[in-house]
């Protein structure tokens, strides 16, 4: 049972969200790669931005996923911070590449979830958790939200949404994820896993 999170993120935040899901899938006894999409915010913003170098730094050892990467797995979980209420450009920009993987069929019924951060508690995570789902959707893949299956996922500031996991960052970005926001994303993770298994045996 092979599983690759894919994420995207540029102060760490999502980056930790990943690696708590991560480490869930892990305790199902997957096969867990983290990877992260190709930044393309040039290199002087970043430079100019100690938010930024910061989070770059963070990153530098994981590894880029290319788009034919994705065929190499039987459950990929998909993270975005939100930009103005859907998926940073990165992630789309990777999934954009993926045509000819819908052409092929190579999505196909692959296990598939998503998770999000956003600057405030109403900053659109929500909204990019599900529009992150579409184009999973054309891809045929089987989407598994988290629902209420967490116990904190219903009354925790930041972490919780039944489409799946995410985190506040505050307007400056000091709000780190806290224990409950990452505890709800490692459930996430081996629900992920879990189901992954059901569908393989």
């Amino acid at each position: 049972m092979r599983i690759l999170v894919l994420y995207y993120s540029s102060y760490g935040h999502t980056l930790q969200m990943a690696q708590a899901i991560k480490r869930g899938a892990e305790k199902v006894g997957a096969e867990v790669h983290l990877k992260r999409v190709p930044e393309l915010v040039p290199q002087e913003i970043i430079d100019g931005d100690e938010g930024l170098k910061y989070g770059a730094d963070l990153q530098k050892d994981i590894a880029v996923a290319k788009p034919d990467d994705l065929i190499d797995y039987d459950a990929i979980i998909f993270g975005s911070p939100t930009r103005y209420g859907i998926m940073g450009a990165q992630m789309k920009n990777l999934i954009d590449q993926t045509g000819s993987l819908w052409a092929q069929g190579k999505l196909v019924n692959k296990i598939a979830g998503v998770f999000s951060s956003a600057a405030t508690p109403h900053g659109g995570q929500e909204i990019t958790n599900i529009t992150m789902m579409i184009p999973l959707m054309h891809h045929g893949m089987i989407i598994v939200p988290q629902g209420y299956t967490s116990s904190g996922t219903s009354t925790n500031y930041g972490g919780g949404t039944p489409y799946g996991p995410s985190t506040t960052a505050g307007m400056d970005g000091s709000r780190q994820p806290d224990e409950a926001d990452l505890t709800i994303a490692e459930d996430y993770g081996k629900r992920i896993a879990e189901v992954t298994k059901r569908f393989l045996t």
